[in-house]
C-alpha cells in the first residue's frame, strides 16, 4: 500500500515549475480570456431574457475579479487562483443564464484545460473544488440552476454524478499531460544546464548571434579573451569584437551573420581578428555553426586566440627562411670554392701529365704518376662537390637530344674493362633487344650515373663478378630499367634506406676504408629523378648488391631488330677494344 501511495505521489506533477516570464506570458492569456468573458456573460443573459441585475451583476463580479487577478501584491499563485475562480465562475453564470442547458455544461471542460496551464495544484484545485460545489452540492439541492432537463431536475444524484465521472476523467487526463509537460521541461532545463556548464567551461570563447549579427550569448571564457562583461556585450553587433578588415564570416545561403565581409564560413574554420573592449586586436580563429530553434535561427561561433600559435610560425619561418639562406650561401660557398680550386687542379694535372711524357727515372715517373692519379681524385670530388650545389640550388639543366644508349652502355663499360680485369673481376654487359635504337635525353648525365653506379661496384667487390643490364620495364613501358649487380661486401639492411642522403654511407669504417665523399648516389638519385624515374637498390650483407633504376625513354626510331634476346657484353667490349 505504501508503495501503490509513492509510486501515486511520483506519478502527479509538482507543480509551480514554471519560470516567471513562461508564467507571465500565459496568465496575460488567461487574463484575456477572462475579460472576454466580463463582456460576453452580460450580453448572452441579456440575450436569454434574464434579469438586468442577474446577468449585469454577474458582469460586474467577473470584472472585480479580473481585476484582482492582476494585482501583484498578491503574488502569482494567488494571481491564478483568483484567474481561476473568475473563469469557473463565468462557467456557472452561463449554466445558470441558459436554466441548465447541457451543451453550456462543457464550458466547466474547456476551463479546466485553460487552468491547467498554469501548472500549479492552488488553481487547479480551486476550480476543481467550484465544479464540485456547484454541480454536486447546487445540482443536487436546486437542480432547476443546473439542470434544464426533467430527467436531470428528478433525478439530480445521478446526473451529478455522471457530471462528476466527466470532470474526474478529464481532471486525470489533464494531470497526465501536465505531467508529462513538466517532465520534458525538467529534461530540456537539465539539457540546457548541461550545455550552459559545457559552454562556461570551454577552454574557447562560445558567442551566440541571431541572424542580424547581434550577440545574445556570451561564455566565461570570451569575458576574459575579450575583458568585456557577459551583460555589455549581449545586444551589441559580433563586428564590435571581429574586425572586419581582416575577416569573411557570413553565413550560406545569403544569410548575414554578423555584417562582415561575405564569405561563406559555416561548419570551418577561419583566421580573423579579435578586438578587445579597448581596442587591442589579436589573431584568432573561429567557426561558426548554425542552428534553427523554432523556426528562428541562430549561430554560434567558437572563438580560439591564436597568438601563440601565430608567434610560434612566426619564428619557424624566420627559422625556416635562416636555414634556407644558410643552405644558400653554403651552397653558393662549396660551388665557388669548387670553381677556384678545379682551375688550379687542372693546371697540376695538365703539368704532370707533362711531366709524365718526359724522360724520367723509375723513381721520378712513380712519384709523377701517384701525384697524377691523387690529383685526379681529387678532381672527381671536387667535380661530385659542385654537381651537387649545382642541383641543391636548382640550376642544374639535363639536355634532351638523341642519343644511342646501346653504344653508351658498351663505351662505359669498357672504361672500366680494364680496371676490373686488374681486380680479377668479370665485367658483363646485357642489352634486351627491345631497347630503341635511339633514345632522347642527357647522355652526359646517363654516363654519370652509370659510372658512379660502376666505380661503387668495383670499389667494393674484390671476387666475382659485375654484370650491367638494359631492358625496358615491363611495369612502365615508357621506361629503360638499367641494373648494375656485383659480389662485392652488400649493404645492410638498415642502411639501405639512407645511402641515398647526402654525405652518408654505409658506415664510418667504409669511408675510411674505401674513401668518397658521401655525394655519389644522392647525385645519382636527383640525377635519375630529374630523368623521369627513379633508384632502388636490393642487396644481402656478404653476397653483393645490385642498383637498379628507371628513365624515360623517349624513342624516337624502330626498335632493334636483332635475332638475339641480348648482346654479349663481351664481344661489345672486344669490338670497341679494337676500334
Amino acid at each position: 500500500m505504501h508503495s501503490f501511495v509513492s509510486n501515486l505521489l511520483a506519478a502527479l506533477p509538482k507543480g509551480d515549475a514554471l519560470d516567471d516570464p513562461a508564467w507571465s506570458v500565459r496568465h496575460r492569456g488567461i487574463l484575456y480570456i477572462l475579460w472576454l468573458h466580463v463582456l460576453g456573460v452580460p450580453l448572452y443573459g441579456a440575450y436569454m431574457g434574464a434579469g438586468p441585475s442577474l446577468y449585469l451583476g454577474g458582469g460586474a463580479l467577473l470584472g472585480a475579479i479580473a481585476i484582482a487577478a492582476q494585482l501583484p501584491a498578491v503574488g502569482r499563485r494567488l494571481q491564478a487562483a483568483i484567474a481561476t475562480y473568475g473563469l469557473v465562475t463565468a462557467s456557472a453564470l452561463l449554466v445558470h443564464l441558459s436554466s441548465g442547458r447541457i451543451e453550456l455544461h462543457f464550458h466547466f471542460f474547456v476551463m479546466m484545460s485553460v487552468i491547467v496551464l498554469y501548472q500549479d495544484w492552488l488553481p487547479f484545485l480551486v476550480g476543481l473544488q467550484f465544479i464540485v460545489i456547484d454541480h454536486g452540492i447546487l445540482g443536487t439541492l436546486v437542480p432547476s440552476m443546473v439542470y434544464v432537463h426533467a430527467e436531470g431536475q428528478a433525478h439530480p444524484w445521478t446526473w451529478a454524478l455522471i457530471h462528476g465521472s466527466f470532470i474526474l476523467a478529464q481532471c486525470a487526463a489533464l494531470l497526465y499531460f501536465w505531467r508529462v509537460n513538466e517532465v520534458a521541461r525538467e529534461e530540456a532545463l537539465q539539457s540546457e544546464a548541461r550545455t550552459r556548464m559545457i559552454i562556461e567551461t570551454a577552454l574557447d570563447a562560445v558567442v551566440t548571434t541571431n541572424v542580424s549579427g547581434i550577440i545574445t550569448d556570451w561564455n566565461t571564457q570570451a569575458e576574459l579573451m575579450f575583458d568585456v562583461s557577459r551583460t555589455d556585450a549581449i545586444g551589441q553587433p559580433l563586428t564590435t569584437y571581429l574586425s572586419t578588415a581582416h575577416s569573411s564570416t557570413a553565413a550560406d545561403a545569403g544569410v548575414v551573420l554578423s555584417g562582415l565581409v561575405p564569405g561563406a564560413i559555416l561548419n570551418r574554420r577561419v583566421e580573423s581578428i579579435g578586438r578587445t573592449g579597448s581596442g587591442q586586436e589579436f589573431p584568432v580563429e573561429i567557426a561558426t555553426s548554425c542552428l534553427a530553434i523554432g523556426g528562428t535561427q541562430q549561430f554560434t561561433t567558437f572563438i580560439q586566440n591564436i597568438s601563440e600559435r601565430k608567434q610560434h610560425e612566426e619564428a619557424l619561418c624566420r627559422a625556416k627562411e635562416a636555414a634556407e639562406a644558410a643552405s644558400q650561401a653554403k651552397s653558393q660557398f662549396l660551388a665557388n670554392m669548387s670553381h677556384e680550386i678545379r682551375t688550379p687542379m687542372n693546371g697540376v694535372l695538365g703539368m704532370t701529365e707533362l711531366l709524365l711524357a718526359t724522360q724520367l727515372n723509375d723513381r721520378q715517373r712513380r712519384y709523377a704518376d701517384t701525384a697524377h692519379t691523387s690529383g685526379t681524385n681529387l678532381l672527381h670530388i671536387i667535380n661530385d662537390i659542385l654537381d651537387f650545389s649545382k642541383i641543391e640550388a636548382g640550376r642544374l639543366v639535363l639536355e634532351h637530344i638523341p642519343y644511342d644508349l646501346r653504344q653508351l652502355l658498351a663505351e662505359t663499360a669498357t672504361i672500366f674493362h680494364e680496371q676490373a680485369g686488374k681486380k680479377g673481376l668479370s665485367l658483363t654487359l646485357a642489352i634486351a633487344q627491345d631497347i630503341p635504337m635511339t633514345l632522347h635525353g642527357d647522355p652526359h648525365r646517363l654516363r654519370q650515373i652509370l659510372t658512379n653506379l660502376i666505380s661503387n661496384a668495383l670499389k667494393f667487390t674484390t671476387t666475382g663478378r659485375i654484370a650491367i643490364s638494359a631492358a625496358m620495364d615491363q611495369a612502365r613501358p615508357e621506361h629503360v630499367r638499367i641494373e648494375v649487380s656485383d659480389t662485392g661486401i652488400g649493404i645492410p639492411e638498415d642502411a639501405q634506406a639512407r645511402i641515398f642522403d647526402s654525405f652518408a654511407q654505409a658506415d664510418g669504417s667504409t669511408t675510411r676504408k674505401y674513401g668518397g665523399t658521401g655525394l655519389g648516389l644522392a647525385i645519382v638519385k636527383q640525377l635519375v629523378g630529374m630523368m623521369g624515374g627513379h633508384i632502388e637498390v636490393t642487396s644481402v650483407p656478404g653476397e653483393g648488391a645490385t642498383f637498379w633504376f628507371t628513365i624515360l625513354a623517349y624513342a624516337t626510331a624502330a626498335r632493334s631488330t636483332a635475332s638475339d634476346p641480348s648482346t654479349s657484353s663481351t664481344e661489345a667490349l672486344r669490338r670497341l677494344h679494337h676500334k
